[in-house]
């Protein structure tokens, strides 16, 4: 057993020799403030002078012309950095400490998500490479990271699934980006042992798109080797945060995820911080519809971004999408204000659970107190309305509508565009056949609302 004294002075020792390291905070070419680490794990944040004048808040808690709390500025930059097999790999490969915020964010100054970029004086800007498809495979072929290049990480988005951002050229070429030629797309592997979730979240996402939800573009990208044979797939998403200018530069747009909105670390992106066993499950603290709500309407919403929010919730149910968490939806935010951001992230991990065997599918966020993602009845339902303040006919409304939509929707011609094997054919075929059968138990829980609500005065 660790011993805490011993593990409380270390972490202080670890901070002890520790000179201030200063960041200079940038949009664009905007200079946005200024980051300074008393200590590897803690920062501090002041805004400059200008943007004081003509920009905006960063985050809803960090607000222009207010002192910043210390704490508001490190769930903030620790939302930022990388997750799951590319934090693994920073820290292995440059020998940084998991409790080093500075020693990580020091390796993805060049670009994050949203407008921001840090700058310090010894910064060193990554080159600006082809990334060819034979390279990718090579690494792919010998199960190697895909985010260390020359020396240089190069992932600069969070997220636990294996990805690379990339600019995306108009030939069709992709480039390993930097500051000057920020990335444009997000390409996602899938693990050996996740083989089927590239298609799996190809089909949700263009399945969303065509019921109506605003979601990112996606296209299924094959990485061929240098025999010119496809032998692994991989998934391109378009990212909203960037925007192509006629110019043929890229234009930055800021963006939070929903922990930064919340104000919470990324470790509490699940509502249940500790897990679901019995003795830990009442630990709530995390990231929750209710809260996700409460905020949209705190920040006055419209109401077609709140129901969007509703169809999205709906549509994470109906396809299986148990791993819909608090960094799995984000907000744009600008001089105006705040407003929804598209959705990204949505495949049926119910659908994989059938070929991984103990795949949690439990929910990350609870509806009306229930987190079993095959337990959710009309009660739960009615529970999440009152919850989140929607009526219950605006909720059997959008549910029903969602459901009927991805039952008319959900055929393999939402990915005709691609070339697919007979094998990859037949697992789109059982994913649509589970999806209409979510949601038909969907549409039957919606008609049960009267009779619970009678049953509950």
């Amino acid at each position: 057993m660790a011993n805490p004294e011993m593990e409380t002075r270390t972490i202080r020792n670890f901070s002890l020799d520790f000179e201030p390291y200063v960041l200079d905070v940038f949009a664009e070419q905007h200079k946005v403030g200024v980051l300074t680490f008393k200590s590897s794990m803690h920062c501090s944040f002041i805004y400059d002078d200008k943007w004081m004048l003509d920009g905006f808040d960063i985050s809803p808690h960090i607000n222009v012309g207010r002192d910043v709390e210390e704490n508001d500025i490190n769930r903030f930059i620790q939302n930022l950095l990388p997750e799951g097999t590319g934090f693994k790999c920073l820290l292995n490969a440059f020998n940084i400490s998991r409790l080093s915020v500075s020693g990580m964010l020091n390796h993805v100054l060049g670009e994050s998500a949203g407008i921001l970029h840090f700058e310090s004086r010894e910064s060193v800007t990554p080159a600006y490479l082809e990334l060819t498809s034979q390279m990718l495979s090579k690494r792919l072929d010998t199960f190697s990271n895909v985010v260390i290049w020359n020396n240089q990480f190069r992932l600069n988005v969070a997220g636990v699934q294996k990805k690379l951002n990339v600019h995306h050229k108009s030939d069709r070429s992709f480039w390993l980006a930097n500051k000057e030629f920020p990335s444009t797309h997000i390409i996602k592997f899938a693990e050996e042992e996740h083989s089927t979730i590239i298609l799996n979240e190809l089909l949700c996402m263009r399945l969303a798109k065509a019921i109506g939800l605003e979601v990112a573009t996606v296209e299924l990208l094959r990485v061929f080797d240098s025999h010119g044979k496809s032998k692994h797939s991989a998934i391109s998403i378009e990212r909203f945060d960037r925007e192509a200018l006629s110019n043929g530069t890229i234009r930055k747009l800021h963006i939070i995820d929903g922990c930064q909105a919340l104000n919470l670390l990324p470790e509490h992106k699940y509502e249940q911080i500790f897990g679901r066993h019995p003795d830990v499950a009442h630990c709530r603290d995390g990231a929750s519809l209710k809260a996700l709500f409460a905020f949209a309407r705190q920040h006055e919403f419209s109401h077609q971004n709140v129901m969007q929010m509703l169809s999205w919730v709906a549509f994470n149910l109906i396809v299986g999408n148990s791993d819909a968490h608090g960094k799995n939806i984000s907000f744009f935010m600008d001089i105006n204000g705040i407003s929804l951001a598209p959705f990204y992230d949505i495949l049926s991990i119910v659908f994989e659970a059938r070929r991984i065997n103990n795949l949690d599918t439990d929910l990350a966020m609870a509806i009306g107190d229930e987190f079993d993602s095959s337990n959710i009845t009309a009660f739960h339902l009615l529970s999440f309305a009152e919850e989140v303040d929607v009526t219950p006919t605006q909720l059997k409304t959008v549910v029903e509508q969602v459901a009927l939509d991805c039952k008319r929707l959900a055929t393999p011609v939402l990915c005709s565009d691609e070339s697919m094997s007979k094998a990859e054919l037949e697992n789109l075929a059982q994913l649509i056949i589970m999806i209409n059968q979510r949601a038909d138990y969907f549409l039957h829980q919606t008609s049960l609302f009267d009779e619970v609500k009678k049953a509950l005065l």
